[in-house]
């Protein structure tokens, strides 16, 4: 709080009266992040495309900020804006037609990917745009690892959205595949 302060160019102390702790802070920073993530409206787009627009937008957070999007990544927001947000995913979740289980699976398994995606793409960004993240200049090396040789063009910055894209297939074919698998349940369960 005083190095906030010391930069603001008032006392840590001044800080208290707009936040009641470090805590409550963070909070205050997280939601002006989440804020930034766009979920468009129920009946704009069909479910799933709604969900695939609020995982761009927040692996975006992490573009436009990379050092606060650290904080969505390692702390939880229980603040009413976030379960606002969290019960828009929910809906769409089951708009989409997954049941609690498949819903709570799925929400985490977003969560997982979005943050993932997000630090990924902070520290491949931190580096030279086209550096890749293995360096196998060594031609031994490449003899000794000719499979990391193999992809190491394939994993360089500048093919962060492919893999991005890729990622976001597999995981909402598998959303999709889960949603087909409950409606299938229950439409067989309501026939009994």
């Amino acid at each position: 709080m005083r190095t906030l302060g010391a930069a603001l160019g008032v006392e840590a102390m001044a800080l208290y009266h707009h936040f009641e702790s470090k805590d409550q802070l963070l909070e205050g920073v997280m939601e002006r992040l989440l804020a930034q993530a766009e979920l468009p409206s129920a009946g704009s787009m069909p479910p799933l495309e709604r969900l695939r627009r609020f995982v761009r937008s927040y692996r975006q957070i992490a573009v436009r900020h990379p050092n606060a999007f650290v904080l969505l990544a390692v702390r939880r927001l229980n603040t009413k804006a976030a379960f606002m947000l969290y019960e828009r995913l929910l809906d769409a979740l089951a708009e989409a037609g997954l049941d609690a289980v498949q819903s709570a699976r799925s929400f985490r398994l977003i969560g997982y990917y979005a943050s993932g995606a997000g630090l990924a793409e902070i520290s491949s960004r931190a580096q030279e745009p086209e550096a890749a993240p293995v360096n196998l200049e060594d031609p031994l090396d490449r003899q000794r690892f000719p499979r990391v040789a193999a992809v190491a063009r394939y994993l360089r910055a500048s093919n962060l959205d492919a893999v991005f894209e890729f990622g976001l297939d597999v995981l909402f074919d598998e959303i999709r595949r889960q949603a087909g698998v409950g409606r299938r349940a229950r439409e067989e369960g309501a026939g009994e």
